[in-house]
């Protein structure tokens, strides 16, 4: 796998990108004509992205985000490791208004694509809410995702999505909410509350998202209700423990504001109307909220996170069963328990000292990390709760460029894993599906 740098064409005009590929049918770019989100290329013009920090101000009618930043005063994006075990990707911007203010004058995010040989990537959002004007006045929300399927120039949202079942809301339990395209039809402030038709997902653990595509893998997001990687105020509609989610509705569900275009002319979004196949639109299917107001709750205050605050996603793309997803989202939210022999004391959240030392599981890189002293090599037992999907191993204190691994005793042939130096870390993703306990011997 690679993370390059290129001239990227899509819908008719070329721009700079970098993109992140890994031998699938899919892949990760970040285009200068689409402010540099981050966004899966999908193949034959269609793009999906989980969308970006996002506010809006009761003092106007602007949405405050990086996709207003047509002239890139703002928004930069940079690769942090290319390599055969992953890149990462750092992309940075401002939410601004259509005429480049920026909300509290400097709320900035920055953005953190951590991407596998398998095409999954961790996205790590942080956010850092303005302090340095009232711009904008106490804000209405604060959003860090959306499911957002892109229509290349030529193509529609009818063309693209598989009707019956254009998108689906599920759990790791496997319950699941499925809608039709177009969405269901709008209320009178076009926002719904998702809890409001679905009660239930105010107790779901996981959420999984998937939008269905015809003839091209379907893009998923996975996040947890889990405050300390995913933190959130109570449901601004039901009260309920979990993340304010707003269906999108309607027909008129599709825009040409965004991406390629560099019009200036609107406020808060352009209706594409007839112009959809024309020129490239994105349509909109759930967004995702750490707080909501909105026009129907205006005796509500909104909270502001602190600065920063922090969000971790799962995405990607597949062309496998739900029930796949429901296993990557149970083993990235649920490690293994790793014994190296030099654990000491009672303690249960792992105190130990020796010459390997398992400092603990990084959700923000899917990534089981050790520290080591002296020769290139460490042992250790897994004893998975859940399946675990292509582990990733990151040692720190590593020398060697050769690098060996045995399972349980037993050679793993150099195809089934990567790895590359980072530094004083050595990356290791490993393809096995673990499903018992086992040895694993790492070394040079």
């Amino acid at each position: 796998m690679k993370a390059y740098e290129t001239e990227l064409t899509f819908s008719g005009v070329t721009s700079h990108a970098v993109v992140v590929e890994f031998g699938k049918p899919w892949r990760l770019v970040f285009w200068a004509r689409a402010q540099y989100v981050g966004c899966w290329d999908l193949g034959k013009e269609v793009w999906f992205t989980p969308e970006w920090v996002e506010t809006n101000s009761p003092e106007d009618l602007h949405c405050y985000e990086p996709i207003m930043d047509k002239k890139l005063k703002y928004s930069k994006v940079e690769i942090k490791e290319s390599g055969d075990a992953r890149a990462k990707v750092h992309w940075h911007y401002a939410c601004n208004d259509m005429r480049y203010r920026v909300f509290h004058g400097n709320t900035t995010a920055d953005e953190y694509y951590t991407v596998y040989p398998d095409g999954v990537a961790v996205r790590k959002v942080v956010m850092w809410p303005g302090n340095e004007s009232d711009h904008g006045g106490n804000p209405n929300f604060w959003q860090m995702g959306e499911f957002i399927l892109i229509n290349g120039k030529g193509t529609t949202p009818e063309q693209n999505l598989q009707k019956k079942e254009a998108f689906t809301f599920q759990n790791e339990s496997g319950e699941k909410i499925s809608f039709k395209w177009p969405l269901p039809s709008p209320l009178p402030n076009g926002h719904l509350p998702l809890c409001a038709k679905y009660p239930k997902i105010a107790k779901w653990n996981t959420y999984i998202g998937r939008v269905h595509v015809v003839n091209r893998p379907n893009p998923y997001v996975i996040f947890p209700r889990d405050k300390r990687l995913f933190p959130f105020k109570p449901c601004a509609h039901c009260k309920g423990d979990h993340p304010y989610f707003g269906l999108f509705q309607g027909e008129g569900n599709t825009y040409k504001h965004w991406p390629v275009t560099l019009d200036e002319d609107f406020i808060l979004a352009a209706d594409a109307g007839k112009d959809v196949g024309k020129v490239a639109t994105h349509s909109s299917f759930l967004d995702i909220n750490y707080s909501w107001r909105g026009k129907s709750n205006r005796l509500l205050s909104v909270d502001t996170p602190t600065r920063p605050t922090s969000w971790l996603f799962l995405t990607g793309a597949t062309e496998e069963p739900s029930s796949f997803l429901i296993d990557l989202a149970r083993s990235w939210l649920n490690p293994a328990k790793i014994e190296t022999g030099f654990e000491s004391g009672p303690l249960p959240w792992g105190m130990s000292s020796g010459r390997v030392l398992y400092e603990g599981y990084a959700y923000s890189e899917r990534a089981y990390v050790f520290r080591k002293f002296g020769e290139d090599r460490i042992e250790f037992a897994m004893k998975p709760q859940v399946p675990v999907i292509n582990p990733v191993y990151v040692i720190n204190g590593w020398k060697s460029r050769e690098v060996k691994v045995t399972w349980n005793n037993e050679p793993l042939s150099s195809d089934r894993f990567r790895s590359q130096l980072v530094g004083d870390d050595l990356i290791l993703w490993v393809d096995q599906r673990l499903e018992k306990s086992a040895k694993v011997k790492i070394f040079s």
